[in-house]
């Protein structure tokens, strides 16, 4: 288990506001203007907790002319649920009971 790894991502979804931010680009990718809109922040606040979410390796972009699309990768959080269960020693077949 890396912990600098660990620490990153838990600092990422540690606080409610990137959580919320998470929730809504489960649907579709993002800017952040409309981010912010729908969860009723500054641009300026959300972009801020893009960059941690980014900067975990939690979300990627992709540009389309002036406009910059935020989406959740997927393959990033799965791991790191996969790879922090498996440091706790929590098997598959125990994380499918609790669901």
């Amino acid at each position: 288990m890396d912990e600098r790894i660990y620490s990153r991502y838990f600092k990422a979804f540690g606080e409610p506001t990137r959580l919320r931010i998470l929730r809504l680009l489960t649907g579709k990718p993002l800017t952040v203007n409309e981010i912010a809109e729908r969860i009723d922040l500054a641009q300026s606040t959300v972009s801020r907790h893009l960059a941690v979410l980014r900067e975990a390796g939690i979300l990627s972009d992709r540009r389309d002319g002036q406009q910059v699309f935020y989406s959740l990768n997927k393959g990033t959080v799965r791991a790191c649920c996969d790879g922090f269960c498996d440091c706790l020693d929590i098997s598959p077949r125990e994380r499918a009971k609790k669901k």
